[in-house]
């Protein structure tokens, strides 16, 4: 297997290999588009202008999902590749979503319908107050 640094990643995260290994997507650290690698012509370009967050990609590597976590109004866009045609998929508004450190998880089920984790409220808060004998 050959390691080879992959040009101007240096500020970006949350990046992801294609499943047919032709592109990677990622964002800049600030998070405020989506960017895509084409890793045969060795380029950059932008796939979409939007906040982003977790980035999942399509089973065939047509589209590129996203969710906009840290919007107002947080949606879970997909972007293909081919066009840069943006789609809504969901919205999030109502969603009591799990966020991991520095980022909230996302998959997608085999047909692309999104995967999210809840956040069921499982953190409790007790007081306890404890007098020495």
């Amino acid at each position: 297997m050959k390691t080879t640094e992959v040009p101007a990643s240096e500020a970006s995260v949350g990046a992801t290999l294609s499943p047919d290994g032709r592109y990677i997507a990622a964002a800049p650290v600030e998070g405020q588009k989506l960017m895509i690698y084409d890793v045969a012509a060795q380029k950059w370009s932008e796939l979409a202008k939007q906040n982003v967050n977790a980035i999942v990609w399509s089973l065939d590597s047509q589209y590129v999902y996203f969710d906009t976590q840290s919007n107002a109004d947080p949606v879970i866009y997909r972007v293909r590749v081919s066009d840069k045609k943006l789609e809504t998929v969901a919205s999030l508004k109502s969603l009591r979503r799990v966020i991991l450190p520095f980022w909230a998880w996302m998959g997608l089920t085999p047909d692309g319908s999104p995967l999210l984790m809840r956040d069921t409220g499982t953190q409790e808060v007790y007081a306890l107050d404890f007098e020495a004998p």
